[in-house]
C-alpha cells in the first residue's frame, strides 16, 4: 500500500498540470495571433478558430489541419510539454508520425523555448475543448508515406536559434524574429525548390500562393515603401496608391498583423526594410492621360438586352459602370483621409508586370475587417463574362499602370482556372520511378550483349 501511494506521489506533478497564470496565457494568446494560427486550424463549419478541418491546397493535394483545441480525444489535450515542443520544433506528433510542412514548423522551430511554452499553456487552458473529429490528409502514393520527410527534415529542416528581442521596444532584432519565426513571411514570400522547401539563399523574394503571387519583400520591391507606410499596410491591409491586402494577405492582416502592437509592427517593417538593394534606376510612372467622358458614354442600346448586356461594352465603360463609383474616374479614389475607397494609380497590383493579383482582386473582391473599419469590394467573378472582365482588367492596367501592360483573355483563363494542386508534381514521383527502371533494363541489356558476344 505504501509503494502505491508513494507511487501516485511521485506521478502526481505528471497527472496534474498546474494551470498558468494569467500574464502566461495572454502572451500566449498574443503569440498565437502573431503566429495566425487560426488561419489554418479554424473549423471551417463552425467558425472555431483551433477546432481543425480546413482544408489547405497544395501542389501535391488538399491538406487537412488538424484540431488543436484542448480536446482529449480528437485535439492536442493529451499533449505534455516535450510533445508540444517536438511538433514545433522536428514536425512530429507524440506517435513518432511526421507532420507535412503545409504546417510551417520549419520556421516555429527557431522560436524560444519561453513562447513555444507560453503558447502551450493557451492552447491547453486559455482554449475551450471541441471534440471535433477532423479526417485524416490523404495525400497521393508515394507521398503519403510520412515516414520520408524523415529525409525531406534532413535536407531543409534548421532549427537555427534566434533571439526574440524585446517587445517593449523598436528592433530589427525583434523584426526578424517575428518575420522568421512566428510570422513565417516566407512560407508564401520565398521561392520554392522542387521539394517544395523554400530556397534559403532567397529568402522572401516572391513565391506563390496558388493563383496569387506573394511578392518580393526586399528592397528590390519595397525601396519606396517608408518604415511608417509599411507598418500603416499591416494594421489596416491598405496603403493608397501601393497596395491593397487581399486573398491571403487579407486574412493575414485582417487576423494577425492587425492585431499586433504598434512595436512589433513597426520592428516587422524596420528588418523588411534591411533586406536587399533597392534597384539603380527605379522606373517612373507616367500619369494617366487627361480623362474622356466621351470613352465611357455607352449611348443609347438597340435592344433591352444590349441596355443590360455589358458584351457590347468597351473597357472604359465597364470600368465606368462598375468602378468608377468608388474608385474615381480617374482611378484616385476617394478624397476623404484616409480613403474609404483607395486609388488604383501606383498600387502594386495594378503596376505589376504579372496580373495575377490584380485579376485574383478583381474576380474575389475584398473582405477585410480591422480596427480601420470594414474593407469591400464585391467579386466580379460571377458578374461578368470572361470577355467582359479582360477588357476591364486591360483597361485599368493600361490607364492606371503602364499603357503598354496589357491584360489579355488568355491570362484571365490561366489565372482563374489554375488547378490547386499540380498534376505534374504529383505525377513526379512515378516519372523519375519509370525512367530509373529503363535505365535498369537498358543497362541489363547491355550486359546481356557484352555477355553474349564475349562467349
Amino acid at each position: 500500500m505504501m509503494r502505491m501511494t508513494l507511487v501516485f506521489l511521485l506521478l502526481l506533478p505528471v497527472l496534474v498540470r498546474a494551470t498558468p497564470d494569467e500574464a502566461t496565457l495572454k502572451r500566449g494568446e498574443y503569440l498565437a495571433i502573431a503566429g495566425d494560427c487560426s488561419a489554418c486550424h479554424r473549423n471551417p463549419d463552425n467558425g472555431n478558430p483551433f477546432s481543425g478541418g480546413y482544408r489547405i491546397s497544395s501542389p501535391l493535394g488538399d491538406i487537412i489541419a488538424t484540431n488543436i483545441s484542448p480536446s482529449r480525444l480528437n485535439g492536442i489535450g493529451r499533449y505534455s510539454l516535450s510533445d508540444f515542443r517536438r511538433v514545433m520544433r522536428e514536425g512530429r506528433r507524440p506517435d513518432g508520425g511526421y507532420l507535412y510542412p503545409a504546417m510551417p514548423y520549419t520556421a516555429f522551430a527557431s522560436m524560444t523555448d519561453a513562447d513555444i511554452d507560453a503558447l502551450y499553456n493557451y492552447l491547453i487552458y486559455g482554449v475551450p475543448a471541441e471534440d471535433h473529429r477532423v479526417p485524416e490528409t490523404q495525400l497521393p502514393f508515394p507521398f503519403s508515406v510520412r515516414s520520408m520527410m524523415s529525409v525531406w527534415n534532413a535536407l531543409f529542416l534548421s532549427q537555427e536559434a534566434l533571439p526574440a528581442g524585446s517587445p517593449d521596444q523598436i528592433s530589427t532584432t525583434r523584426g526578424e524574429y517575428l518575420v522568421k519565426t512566428l510570422g513565417h513571411c516566407g512560407s508564401c514570400h520565398s521561392p520554392r525548390n522542387l521539394m517544395m522547401a523554400e530556397k534559403s539563399g532567397s529568402f522572401l523574394r516572391g513565391g506563390e500562393v496558388g493563383s496569387w503571387n506573394a511578392p518580393d519583400l526586399t528592397q528590390a520591391h519595397l525601396y519606396d515603401w517608408s518604415e511608417q507606410a509599411l507598418t500603416t499596410y499591416l494594421k489596416t491591409g491598405s496603403l493608397p496608391g501601393k497596395a491593397i491586402a487581399a486573398g491571403e494577405m487579407g486574412t493575414a492582416v485582417e487576423n494577425s498583423f492587425s492585431r499586433l502592437t504598434d512595436n512589433d509592427r513597426h520592428s516587422i517593417a524596420r528588418y523588411l526594410l534591411t533586406l536587399g538593394e533597392a534597384p539603380a534606376k527605379p522606373q517612373a510612372l507616367s500619369a494617366p492621360d487627361k480623362f474622356n467622358v466621351v470613352s465611357v458614354e455607352s449611348g443609347p442600346a438597340a435592344t433591352l438586352e444590349d441596355a443590360i448586356s455589358g458584351n457590347h461594352l468597351s473597357g472604359a465603360q465597364l470600368y465606368n459602370a462598375a468602378c468608377a463609383s468608388c474608385h474615381g474616374a480617374e482611378g484616385e479614389g476617394t478624397h476623404d483621409n484616409p480613403q474609404s475607397f483607395p486609388r488604383l494609380t501606383g498600387s502594386s497590383a495594378v503596376i505589376a508586370a504579372d496580373p495575377a493579383n490584380l485579376i485574383m482582386t478583381v474576380a474575389e473582391g475584398v473582405n477585410r475587417t480591422t480596427e480601420a473599419g470594414h474593407a469591400f469590394m464585391p467579386a466580379f467573378a460571377h458578374q461578368m463574362s470572361r470577355g467582359e472582365l479582360t477588357r476591364l482588367l486591360d483597361y485599368v492596367s493600361t490607364r492606371f499602370g503602364k499603357p503598354d501592360q496589357s491584360v489579355t483573355e488568355a491570362q484571365v483563363e490561366k489565372v482563374l482556372l489554375q488547378p490547386k494542386n499540380n498534376p505534374w508534381l504529383q505525377r513526379a514521383p512515378w516519372i523519375v520511378l519509370c525512367l530509373l527502371v529503363l535505365l535498369l533494363i537498358c543497362l541489363l541489356l547491355k550486359q546481356y550483349r557484352a555477355k553474349k558476344m564475349n562467349r
